[in-house]
């Protein structure tokens, strides 16, 4: 199995699909680098936060996975399709795992420079240190809900392309705004995207901070986003992969 993860990175190490995932957070950064040379005066209450863990579930997470998936996918056409596997008699279900394990490390590279960018970017804004604990825990929590995403869009991305992959993506990360405040978040992997930073930040997925947030978050919520989220992924990867296979072979 090691050696098909080792082939899916070599696959990455150079193609645009890496560099999409990690320039998400240079985006951050310098969007912080802009707001200190160039803002007046700035707010007393840390809003770049709450830009970077409302843009980035709603917009950039679920574009730049569809985007870094599509872009994997179509890599492999250009190559051959897979047809020297198939004459090779590789496993495709090692194929397919090895994929979403390397789209999911660069995805948790991208999130760990998500923080630093968010940290960093609080420093040169604001002169002051956002709550690290809460920064990482709000990584974290988003990264495990946001996992269904990967095999979907590997998927989705083999069938109709990475443009309409992307739309879908976009469209249910927008639509999940509707109901990340609801007690059905969960039905969607954008509600869960959405809901986390409202109970470990207190930002609202309208993108606003909510007044009187507590500091001590609700861990029955974030236990079903996480738990729900894993669940999904699970029948995501078994499904995903029955399709791939069916898919090679047609």
């Amino acid at each position: 199995m090691s050696n098909f993860i080792q082939a899916e990175l070599l696959k990455m190490k150079s193609s645009l699909s890496k560099k999409l995932l990690l320039a998400i957070p240079i985006f951050f950064l310098a969007f912080a680098i802009f707001s200190n040379i160039y803002a007046e005066q700035q707010p007393s209450t840390n809003v770049f936060l709450t830009i970077i863990y409302n843009l980035w579930p709603i917009f950039f997470l679920p574009v730049g996975l569809a985007m870094a998936c599509g872009m994997n996918i179509n890599q492999e056409k250009k190559i051959g399709d897979y047809k020297n596997v198939l004459s090779n008699n590789i496993s495709l279900s090692k194929m397919f795992f090895s994929k979403v394990v390397v789209i999911l490390i660069y995805q948790c590279i991208s999130a760990v420079l998500i923080a630093a960018a968010s940290i960093l970017g609080s420093l040169l804004i604001y002169n002051e240190l956002p709550i690290i604990p809460q920064v990482i825990m709000t990584t974290a929590f988003i990264i495990i809900v946001a996992l269904p995403l990967i095999p979907f869009s590997l998927i989705v991305s083999k069938y109709i392309g990475v443009l309409m992959t992307t739309l879908i993506n976009l469209i249910g990360a927008v639509g999940s705004v509707f109901i990340a405040l609801k007690s059905y978040f969960w039905v969607l992997p954008g509600g869960s995207m959405l809901r986390v930073p409202v109970e470990t930040m207190g930002i609202h997925p309208n993108g606003t901070p909510i007044e009187n947030f507590n500091l001590v978050p609700d861990f029955h919520v974030l236990a079903i986003a996480m738990g729900v989220s894993v669940v999904y992924f699970l029948i995501l990867m078994w499904l995903s992969n029955k399709i791939f296979k069916r898919k090679m072979y047609i």
